[in-house]
């Protein structure tokens, strides 16, 4: 691998024991992947950084590094932790947990890393077209890619964490344009309405199936932000799609299509997305969740419109959102508002990673493909899909 005169000292140490130790990982990844180089990125963004998942050995791998001196190199974000922050005793969250959760949240902010804990960092930071990042988190890998037209492939945590310390990543994988060609075309037989998150989320979840991998391009349907980012989410979760190129959405979609001069066509069914979302309970449910990934502050605002017309909530509604905003929708009232239908709003952390859910749900509603992924793997619990616009209908006693 050729690197820079500026590389080859940050291995040498120039930077100290840490750095290089991260940039040595780095390096190794790369040439076992066929890099040529390295390349320098803007944002790097680390996951699996839930106790829940990492255990001891994640947070003495951690104070590992710190203990060498860990500093990030560039803009630097986290994926949701194990608990809120602020609400973990309410959540029934022990405190043995919370203590080494707070352990690994120490460490990393000591490291320079943004406290965003949250599965969308493009709304901390929107990607630039065509601009390289080192990525964890499969859902937001996939917007990247696939909504912004950024470049990274699908990072495990530590890797990202290798990257954050060095602001650098391979060029290898979805750096690379010959990399990015689209592999399959989705032919959808049937009009599915995507204007619903669920319903886009039932789609990506059947693609991701039947592709297991690969590049779908998908053209002449209309999908809003909420929308792309729920099917994004679940192609992710169910078959490592990392791009998907879909018309008047991706901003290099025309460069795809000239590519693409003879590519696969795999048909979804209406009824294969339709079957998945259940648009009434013909069992009772433990909870609706919300936020998988992490609801953003006009998806809350519209969970609001929907349960404001409640009396009170027959179904726990619980939402799982970012910090960022979470505070904007508490100073404008909308917190407090939820809370006294009866909602559960929390930051910081969500079902998939929290260890809250199992001990309190065996049967789960979500609006997320992602989330039906999952949950199940994840919390053992039983789950459903049910429609984002029905929430309201599906989860109130309405007012007399």
């Amino acid at each position: 691998m050729y690197l820079t005169r500026e590389e080859e000292a940050i291995l040498n140490g120039k930077l100290g024991e840490a750095t290089a130790s991260a940039l040595k990982v780095i390096v190794k990844v790369g040439e076992a992947l066929g890099a040529e180089r390295l390349v320098e990125i803007p944002h790097a963004h680390a996951s699996g950084l839930s106790y829940m998942t990492i255990g001891d050995a994640g947070l003495t791998f951690l104070k590992s590094f710190l203990e060498k001196g860990a500093k990030v190199r560039t803009f630097s974000t986290v994926n949701p932790i194990g608990m809120d922050l602020e609400l973990w005793k309410i959540l029934g969250i022990s405190k043995e947990f919370a203590e080494k959760q707070s352990e690994i949240v120490n460490a990393i902010i000591e490291m320079g890393f943004e406290p965003t804990f949250t599965c969308t960092p493009y709304l901390i930071r929107k990607p630039a077209m065509g601009e390289h990042l080192a990525w964890g988190e499969s859902s937001a890998v996939a917007m990247a890619n696939t909504y912004y037209g950024g470049r990274t492939n699908r990072e495990g945590g530590p890797l990202a964490l290798m990257s954050a310390l060095t602001g650098r990543t391979y060029m290898a994988g979805l750096h690379l344009d010959e990399n990015r060609i689209p592999t399959h075309e989705i032919v959808i037989d049937g009009s599915i309405e995507l204007s619903d998150p669920a319903y886009a989320g039932a789609l990506g979840y059947v693609v991701g199936e039947k592709l297991r991998g690969g590049i779908p391009l998908i053209r002449n349907v209309r999908m809003g932000f909420d929308s792309i980012k729920s099917y994004t989410a679940a192609a992710a979760a169910s078959g490592d799609v990392a791009l998907t190129y879909i018309e008047g959405v991706t901003p290099d979609y025309e460069w795809a299509i000239r590519q693409a001069s003879s590519i696969e066509r795999v048909h979804v069914e209406k009824r294969e997305v339709a079957e998945l979302v259940k648009t009434k309970l013909d069992e009772d449910v433990d909870a609706i969740f919300i936020g998988c990934p992490h609801a953003d502050v006009d998806e809350v605002l519209s969970i609001y419109a929907m349960l404001s017309k409640c009396k009170k909530l027959r179904i726990p509604v619980w939402i799982s959102t970012s910090r960022n905003a979470y505070m904007k929708l508490k100073d404008i009232g909308v917190i407090e508002k939820l809370e006294a239908i009866g909602a559960f709003v929390i930051r910081d952390t969500c079902p998939v990673v929290s260890p809250f859910v199992e001990a309190r749900f065996k049967s789960i509603a979500v609006t997320s493909g992602k989330g039906f992924f999952y949950l199940p793997k994840m919390q053992k619990s039983r789950t459903i899909i049910i429609p984002f616009n029905r929430i309201g209908e599906i989860a109130c006693e309405k007012k007399k």
